[in-house]
């Protein structure tokens, strides 16, 4: 894949509890041409949605202080954000889909999860993972 790409959903939400991987997916977001903010847990995540507005919300589930598919309602309710889950809790897969995500990609498959934000938004829920 190009170091860089064009898009017109350009703002990007990572939502992960874990430090060092919200800052690396943060940094290759970057690299892709994305704006990218971050969040620690569900509180943060649902206040930087109101405040940053991203296009797309790339979610982990495993959050230390709200369910991932309850943060997955409430900015689904919020706005018109693409939800993209990055996780690599693949058994909540349904239960995210069924909350409002638009992608699940199993971590840490990150070209999956390159092709899942760089095609058009799709009314199909789906999920991208590595094949094989």
């Amino acid at each position: 894949m190009p170091s860089t790409m064009v898009t017109e959903q350009r703002r990007v939400l990572v939502v992960d509890d874990h430090r060092e991987q919200r800052e690396a997916l943060c940094e290759l977001l970057s690299a892709w041409g994305f704006e990218a903010e971050e969040a620690d847990d569900g509180k943060h995540a649902l206040e930087m949605a109101l405040t940053f507005r991203p296009n797309v919300v790339v979610l982990d589930l495993g959050l230390p202080d709200t369910a991932g598919a309850d943060v997955v309602r409430r900015i689904r309710e919020q706005g018109e954000a693409r939800i993209v889950v990055f996780s690599a809790w693949h058994r909540l897969r349904d239960a995210a889909l069924a909350a409002g995500a638009d992608a699940f990609v199993l971590k840490p498959d990150v070209d999956a999860l390159q092709r899942v934000l760089v095609a058009p938004p799709s009314t199909n829920r789906t999920t991208a993972s590595r094949k094989g």
